[in-house]
């Protein structure tokens, strides 16, 4: 196996003294000044007047040098490096941050390209592959060892806490698949597949099949359907796949086994996505809004879109979001009904018991409490924001013109007021941040770690 270059960044920076003649001797007035000095130090420091400097609130842990193509993935104890190697395979390397030591490196054969690292069920997912010309992949790891435990030619999604993996792999009309570099005269609009690949004409339907974490096993897969949506735990309601046959209605399968555990009625425009927000589950559509209880025996509501129009919605938890060229519509999700907007074109983020609003440059506006969209914390002094998960505290960080410097500040999970921590010697991006750690990528082609206080 390859081995990973790392260098271990210790904190500790050593000067070494110049190369120059020793000074002359010190005269005798000097001599007395000095000592009166040290007298005066001595009664100081001998009347409590000492106090120790308060320890960094970064400290450097770790740094890996990176090539061109590489990503990187933090954890609270590990981070996983994935780069491409000159003979078409790829190589992961697992680090224990605290200790600055490397676990383990494993090389494996693949051509592709990565897309992204996710870590689920102790294994390291890597999705690969080309998106323009297909498929894409996912190589599964083992996280503790490096070995190689199972590879598909399809995306997953991964749920949490499942053992099972979902892929929806889009359906299209059969010769429709194209070159997109030559495509044929006439072709004005191309269509790109989840899964790889892009079509001269839009897609039917799609299937769903479900994975085995452990294995890579197949365990089934649908017929043809409309749609088909993952809609997480709630209650005593496990994991389920709803599907929308061509036909009408709306179908609630196992995840594990596929079978179909409930029919529903529906009534509502061609679906897009779906989620659960709090004890409600929302599917949003062509036409619309609909909500059912987290169960999905019961209809809860259903808020349809101006005609003509088609909003993009978001599970802005704990609220819902929607959101189009006019501006953002905050919902309450148990009633459907406005709690508040705003008429400008904004995104809404969840950040823990927050939401981070920003623009679509993007800009950082403010932090904002959910329910009534007042200001919590003003954001406008930061250019940019870094968040591994909904569960990790958010990163800030700020840069002042051309200066290679950067400086970072935290706010903690459901704080009101942000956090300084130091400014760093480098210009950062891609930026990682867990509880107690925050991993970014230098200018100087490098991932850096530190601990936070």
């Amino acid at each position: 196996m390859d081995h990973a270059v790392a260098v271990i960044d210790l904190g500790t920076d050593r000067y070494d003294p110049s190369a120059e003649p020793d000074p002359p001797a010190p005269s005798r007035a000097r001599q007395l000044r000095a000592a009166a000095l040290v007298l005066v130090g001595t009664l100081v420091l001998g009347t409590g007047g000492a106090a120790a400097p308060p320890p960094p609130r970064l400290e450097p842990l770790l740094t890996v040098s990176l090539r061109v193509g590489t990503s990187f993935h933090l954890t609270e104890d590990r981070l996983f490096v994935s780069d491409p190697t000159p003979h078409t395979t790829r190589r992961v390397t697992a680090y224990e941050v605290r200790r600055g030591r490397q676990l383990w490196t494993s090389t494996y054969r693949t051509g592709h390209r990565q897309f992204g690292l996710t870590l689920a069920g102790g294994l390291l997912l890597i999705e690969e592959g080309d998106r323009r010309n297909g498929p894409v992949g996912t190589t599964a790891l083992d996280a503790d060892t490096g070995a190689w435990r199972w590879t598909v030619p399809y995306p997953l999604e991964v749920l949490p806490g499942e053992r099972t993996a979902l892929a929806v792999e889009d359906l299209f009309p059969p010769g429709s698949r194209i070159d997109a570099e030559n495509a044929p005269p006439g072709t004005t609009v191309m269509h790109m597949s989840s899964s790889g690949g892009v079509y001269a004409r839009p897609r039917t339907g799609v299937t769903g099949r479900a994975v085995d974490l452990g294995s890579g096993r197949q365990l089934w897969t649908t017929p043809p359907l409309t749609e088909a949506i993952a809609l997480p735990a709630a209650g005593d309601r496990p994991t389920v796949l709803l599907g929308w046959p061509p036909d009408g209605g709306m179908e609630v399968r196992d995840l594990r086994t596929g079978a179909v555990r409930q029919r529903l009625d529906w009534t509502g425009g061609v679906p897009r996505d779906g989620g659960l927000v709090g004890d409600v589950a929302v599917v949003w559509h062509s036409t619309g809004v609909s909500a059912y209880s987290a169960d999905l025996l019961q209809p809860r509501w259903n808020r349809p879109s101006p005609q003509g129009t088609e909003r993009f919605v978001a599970t802005c938890r704990p609220m819902l979001c929607q959101q189009d060229s006019t501006g953002v519509l905050v919902l309450d999700p148990a009633t459907g009904a406005v709690a508040w907007r705003r008429t400008e074109r904004l995104l809404l983020w969840p950040s823990d018991v927050h939401l981070v609003e920003t623009d679509d440059r993007p800009r950082l506006h403010r932090v904002v409490e959910p329910r009534t969209g007042r200001t919590v914390v003003d954001l406008s002094d930061w250019t940019d924001m870094a968040q591994l998960d909904d569960g990790s505290p958010l990163l800030l960080l700020r840069r002042n013109g051309a200066a290679v410097r950067t400086w970072l500040d935290i706010l903690d999970l459901g704080a009101t007021a942000v956090r300084p921590l130091e400014p760093v010697p480098y210009a950062l991006s891609s930026c990682q941040v867990v509880p107690g750690m925050i991993a970014c990528r230098t200018q100087l082609g490098e991932t850096r770690v530190w601990r936070y206080r």
